[in-house]
């Protein structure tokens, strides 16, 4: 207990910063305990424990809107902007299926993220600030504070310029707007970044990042950011610039330390085990969101929305399904093909007071709420299975076809017993892209996919209702692939210029 007060105090902080450019009533940075800066980095473990308010904020109740509870929330958000998820009635998230709510300024859809973010990279910020201090006291210590520190902020800002700015284009300038680089605490006002300066930060970090937290293990390595986990961001950053010979090299270096490490992929009746307590059922997990029964965040919680089982409404009316297009693409022996059901039954669930639930076919049976009343599940951000796929494709997008196979091979072979190579060129690239669309399906990736691959939205001649979803196709390039930048922020940063 010897750190109670501390503890509370931390954690109010890393609630209460709410930055969304210079407007100083969204930054409180005083605790409401009145704890002084002082006290709050008077040792490394007190700023240790900033970090860990980050992580715990990353599944929250943050917000007005229950279906945005936290980064699980906006990766249900992106992941209905896509082409291999969809459902019927429930409106949660209807209006981001439609690609009306993120163009919208003044919708909650567009602010949340932005804020959260941002709250993101200024916590992050005010670690890195008064981290220097400490570097002789506790080296290890210091050098996994800071390496998580900057990997947080990096992430951060990744996904934002992926969500608000034009796609990252290899070979070009990429002097398109991006957003806003925060690396201080500072408030004045700041025009938005060049895509390629927010992408070169984003680097610069991850590598200050994967080269501290060589060696660093956290106390709790799951719920926190590992070199292994660096790597894979990495990773998945240098596929989105279509730098596919750093993408291989990351991805191979995120799977080899994290091999290292115990983790290993799915297999068997492992894949059947619902996400819901992935970080202790399986060692696939890399980095992960832990939720205990008596911690639930309720109807804010990534189950509440993406489940099979849960009992909401959003559930009830409207279980989340796949492409049946895409379910069609899956071998007959693939055993995830028991992560949907095609004919849309509820044959497993008889006698259990589902009758209420409506049922549509492709719906998901990948998620799982550890039960039907409390909401709550592990939640995993990085899975090393997503990083064979980054691997193969990026060698594939090489030309390396007898090395994706070996890579793909490895990895496809746990998921279908009888899966033996076959493809070579396109072919394969598209035999690595369908897993991708399988294996990551409901995980927040189609969508950025489409964009970074200047691929068009294409829901035609699958499972969609149009007058659901409202759109079937939205040409590659379209204004549409990004998010409207929220009002608030251009009302109260005048170097922010307008919506296009």
């Amino acid at each position: 207990m010897k750190h109670s007060k501390h503890i509370s105090a931390i954690l109010i902080l890393a609630v209460s910063v709410l930055f969304t450019g210079c407007r100083e009533d969204y930054l409180a940075t005083q605790p409401t305990d009145d704890v002084s800066d002082e006290t709050i980095y008077s040792s490394l473990e007190n700023i240790q424990l900033i970090l860990n308010g980050i992580y715990s904020k990353m599944v929250s109740q943050d917000g007005s809107s229950q279906g945005l509870g936290g980064e699980p929330g906006y990766i249900v958000s992106r992941e209905t902007l896509g082409d291999d998820l969809t459902w019927q009635t429930n409106t949660w998230h209807k209006t981001t299926h439609q690609w009306t709510a993120h163009r919208s300024a003044t919708n909650s859809v567009t602010q949340f993220p932005w804020r959260y973010y941002y709250r993101w990279i200024m916590n992050a910020n005010y670690i890195l600030e008064n981290i220097e201090q400490y570097e002789t006291v506790n080296p290890t210590l210091f050098s996994g504070v800071k390496g998580e520190a900057l990997a947080i902020r990096a992430y951060a800002h990744f996904l934002l310029v992926q969500m608000y700015g034009k796609r990252f284009q290899a070979g070009t300038a990429n002097d398109q707007p991006g957003v806003p680089v925060r690396t201080d605490t500072s408030l004045d006002p700041q025009a938005r970044n060049t895509v390629a300066q927010v992408y070169e930060q984003v680097n610069k970090d991850l590598d200050e990042a994967i080269g501290l937290l060589n060696g660093y293990t956290p106390a709790d390595v799951q719920t926190h950011i590992t070199q292994a986990v660096a790597y894979g961001l990495k990773a998945r950053v240098a596929l989105t610039q279509q730098d596919y010979s750093a993408a291989a090299a990351a991805a191979h270096s995120a799977i080899d330390v994290a091999k290292k490490q115990g983790y290993k992929l799915m297999e068997g009746d492992e894949l059947y085990n619902g996400f819901a307590d992935i970080t202790t059922a399986t060692k696939e997990a890399i980095w992960a969101a832990r939720t205990k029964s008596d911690q639930t965040v309720y109807f804010y919680h990534f189950m509440a929305y993406m489940s099979w089982n849960d009992n909401t409404t959003a559930i009830r009316q409207g279980v989340k399904s796949i492409s049946l297009d895409t379910y069609g693409k899956m071998s007959p022996t693939d055993l995830r093909r028991k992560w949907w059901d095609p004919e849309g039954s509820r044959d497993d669930l008889v006698g259990s007071n589902f009758s209420s639930y409506v049922t549509y076919p492709g719906q998901v049976r990948k998620f799982r709420a550890r039960s039907s009343s409390d909401h709550v599940s592990d939640y995993a951000y990085v899975r090393i299975a997503e990083f064979y796929l980054v691997e193969a494709e990026a060698l594939a997008r090489q030309g390396k076809d007898a090395e994706a196979q070996t890579v793909l091979t490895e990895f496809a072979i746990t998921r279908d017993p009888e899966y033996a190579p076959s493809n070579t060129g396109d072919a394969l690239i598209e035999e690595i892209m369908t897993h991708r669309r399988i294996e990551l399906w409901g995980e927040g990736f189609r969508w950025f996919d489409l964009k970074r691959l200047n691929m068009p939205l294409d829901r035609k001649g699958s499972n969609f209702d149009l007058s659901f979803c409202a759109v079937m196709q939205v040409d590659a390039g379209d204004i549409r692939w990004q998010w409207a930048i929220p009002q608030e922020e251009l009302d109260s940063n005048e170097l922010m210029k307008p919506n296009e």
